[in-house]
């Protein structure tokens, strides 16, 4: 009896490892519905930026002759092309088909793609931009204090460290 209770304690815990693997099909209607290939690009023109920021940020205000603008024109453009051709809705969906395959099964992906579809699901895909967008500048205004802090506490970490002899 024992043991019969234990093979059945096993096989109920088990099923799930048994559930059905997702179809293709709905992980492509689920990636259609969370709108990945808009992320994608979104994430392609966050890259950009990001790049256009950081040369902004190393020039520091600094004035450039028209040929040194040329040069960082070019290189923006270049950057963009690379960035595009390595971050890409055509090369990527092969490799999140795999990734949602391996992480969810059927039951799950029905149950996302029912979210998805549903007011509530349209209503988090159209306002999570915005919700990442205020996130990040509340983030923002707080890492200038932390950063004071931490370097303030290093310096005092340091003086302790070398007046401990």
């Amino acid at each position: 009896m024992k043991y019969l209770s234990l093979l059945l304690t096993t096989l109920l815990l088990g099923t799930s490892a048994f559930a059905a693997p997702p179809s293709n099909e709905s992980i492509s209607q689920l990636l259609v519905a969370t709108r990945m290939e808009r992320s994608v690009g979104a994430a392609q023109q966050g890259l950009e930026q990001a790049v256009r920021n950081s040369i902004n940020q190393s020039l520091q205000g600094r004035t450039l002759t028209p040929q040194g603008q040329k040069v960082i024109e070019k290189f923006s453009a270049d950057a963009g092309v690379i960035i595009r051709k390595e971050i890409n809705w055509a090369d990527l969906k092969g490799a999140y088909l795999k990734l949602y395959a391996e992480t969810f099964t059927q039951e799950e992906v029905d149950g996302l793609l029912a979210f998805y579809r549903s007011p509530a699901g349209v209503a988090l895909l159209e306002k999570m931009p915005q919700v990442t967008q205020k996130s990040a500048a509340i983030t923002q205004q707080r890492i200038g204090p932390l950063v004071e802090k931490l370097k303030a506490s290093m310096a005092q970490t340091v003086q302790d460290a070398k007046a401990a002899k």
